[in-house]
């Protein structure tokens, strides 16, 4: 054998033990590094704000059967991409957690949107949302709602002192976009109503008898009738309410799904809600048909405890996407309608102190020692979760009296009892909220719309206590966030949480009032806002462990924003979109 072809058989002998080596070598790495999980959606280029003290930033996120399986860098994480995963170039995007909204009246908000002049300042304003509303209608549904007059005395966004021209709906003008359609709208605090001719057609009764039962008929100067009703508001309701229809199954269906797109838009993805037992059905209606695109924390009234209690209802109860367990119930009134339960006596009205809800009092409207609390004492034994709406500073002080008494008689265990609003708060009641282990549910932008009246209500020094975020924080209490949508009676809460950011961050008014903050001292910062929307609610609801935070293992619920949060001024919140809500996985809203 030649030299030549000795050469060639050692070299190919090399090469074959050279490719034996790199399979062995890469069967052996297979055995030990398994094929990374594929994605069904990855999220790249992105600035991503995880809410994850072990890892807070990472440029990208995979996903697959609606969890998050890696955060990291986009090399990392592109090792998920197979052949049939959605890859999303973000361009830079924020992207956060799905925002936690930990107090909605969704039920409230899915009718409240369908006729809300709460705003409207103009006749072509209420003409418009009219004809909006009728567009939306089967022939001789009802119309309801209105709450015009909200915002007369203090404009939207303003913080106080300067006076606007009041506004009241002329009926003359939407007589015939309404004639299929009876009308019975109400001033905010009920002081007038306001029906078309079909609505008084309907309770059959003459203008005679009308005045006889107490009730005047506004009238121009020309002498004719405006629409406008005035009297006493029991009678008013009892009479409009006794012909009024009970709202249909395929309405309530119809206000929910646009509830829920608004909700989507605004990039939360789940929430907490006080609702009835008919919109719980409807919730399940809608995520058995695969419509829900929200997460449900359901919390009915505290005194329907039992029926919870039947259901075998405890905390954690339900599934992954309508959860019960909890309670919620008001211990006092509200700042809107100087309602809310003061030590003192409010500046503005000193003959009222405001008032007790009514499973604080007896039948004769008098404070019952210990009522309340027995509710609390039953629920609580039952395994339910306490959420309590307290406002005025005696409200606040009572209540954690109560929860004192609680802890002694049922014994310690891990509550995370609601404070609900948490808003008037007075200065030594602010160190028993972190040993009492208090969850403070409050919503910020309440600052930002109740600065128009709350030092001529309540003056200076008590205002002191309102709001007040920081002092919350440094008791060692576990801050939330949500909104309150869609609002009360006499203000408009919207469900968007840059809202609420800015008013954390700011304490100022949409319009920038006053300039350095109201009481700047409780200000908070943007890391402390989003946790308290994101991770602190999550927490509240007993889910800190599969929301709140991007994390492997979690449920993938993000939201994605097109400016970053951590980085703008915070007037730019106002002006931040969302490009993506994404709930289990699943984008459920992005724009056109």
């Amino acid at each position: 054998m030649t030299n030549s072809m000795n050469l060639k058989v050692r070299m190919r002998n090399a090469l074959s033990l050279i490719v034996l080596f790199a399979l062995a070598t890469s069967c052996a790495r297979e055995e030990s590094t398994p094929m990374a999980e594929q994605a069904d959606l990855v999220l790249t280029n992105a600035t991503v704000w995880t809410v994850d003290d072990a890892q807070p930033h990472a440029e990208a996120v995979a996903i697959a059967g609606g969890r998050i399986i890696a955060v990291g860098n986009t090399a990392d994480v592109m090792l998920h991409k197979g052949p049939d995963t959605q890859v999303i170039d973000l361009d830079g995007a924020f992207v956060l957690p799905g925002f936690n909204d930990n107090h909605i009246h969704f039920g409230s908000a899915a009718s409240f949107h369908e006729f809300n002049i709460m705003r409207a300042s103009t006749q072509e304003e209420f003409v418009a949302r009219m004809q909006a509303a009728v567009d939306g209608l089967q022939d001789g549904e009802w119309i309801t709602g209105g709450f015009w007059g909200a915002y007369d005395q203090w404009a939207f966004g303003s913080s106080g002192g300067e006076q606007k021209k009041p506004f009241t709906p002329d009926m003359k003008l939407v007589e015939e976009i309404t004639k299929d359609h009876p009308v019975f709208i109400r001033k905010f605090d009920s002081s007038e109503f306001a029906v078309n001719e079909r609505a008084l057609a309907a309770i059959e009764i003459g203008p005679a008898d009308l005045k006889n039962n107490g009730i005047a008929f506004v009238r121009n100067d020309a002498g004719e009738f405006t629409g406008i009703i005035r009297g006493d508001r029991s009678t008013i309701m009892g009479l409009f309410g006794s012909v009024i229809p009970k709202v249909s199954h395929e309405r309530r269906l119809q206000q929910s799904r646009q509830a829920l797109r608004l909700i989507a838009e605004a990039g939360v993805t789940n929430v907490s809600d006080m609702s009835d037992w008919a919109q719980l059905d409807i919730f399940r209606e809608l995520h058995e048909a695969g419509e829900l695109t929200t997460r449900i924390h359901f919390r009915p009234q505290m005194e329907d405890w039992p029926k919870l209690e039947e259901m075998g209802a405890a905390i954690g109860s339900g599934d992954a996407w309508i959860r019960l367990g909890a309670v919620k119930s008001h211990i006092d009134g509200i700042m809107g309608t100087s309602s809310a339960r003061f030590f003192e006596p409010y500046d503005s009205d000193p003959t009222t102190r405001g008032g007790w809800r009514k499973l604080v009092v007896d039948e004769n409207g008098e404070f019952a020692e210990g009522q309340f609390l027995a509710y609390m004492l039953k629920a609580d034994a039952a395994g339910l979760q306490l959420s309590v709406h307290a406002i005025g500073d005696e409200a606040n002080h009572l209540l954690l009296n109560y929860l004192e008494e609680l802890i002694e008689q049922n014994g310690p265990k891990e509550r995370r009892f609601r404070l609900v609003h948490a808003q008037v708060i007075a200065e030594a009641d602010f160190e028993r909220l972190g040993p009492l282990d208090i969850v403070a549910e409050v919503q910020p932008y309440h600052l930002s719309d109740d600065m128009r009246w709350m030092e001529e209500r309540i003056g200076t020094e008590r205002c002191r206590g309102a709001y007040a975020f920081k002092s919350i924080v440094e008791s060692g209490a576990t801050l939330s966030f949500g909104t309150d949508w869609p609002g009360t009676s006499a203000a408009e809460y919207p469900i968007s949480p840059m809202l609420g950011l800015y008013a954390a961050v700011t304490r100022q008014t949409v319009t920038g009032d006053p300039p350095d903050g109201w009481f700047p001292e409780q200000r908070i910062t943007i890391e402390q806002a989003i946790r308290a929307y994101t991770l602190n609610s999550a927490y509240a609801n007993f889910e800190a462990d599969t929301k709140g935070s991007i994390e492997v293992g979690k449920f993938a619920d993000i939201t994605v924003l097109d400016r970053n949060l951590l980085e703008i001024e915070p007037r730019e919140y106002l002006e931040t979109s969302v490009l993506y809500t994404i709930v289990n996985g699943k984008i459920v809203y992005e724009p056109d």
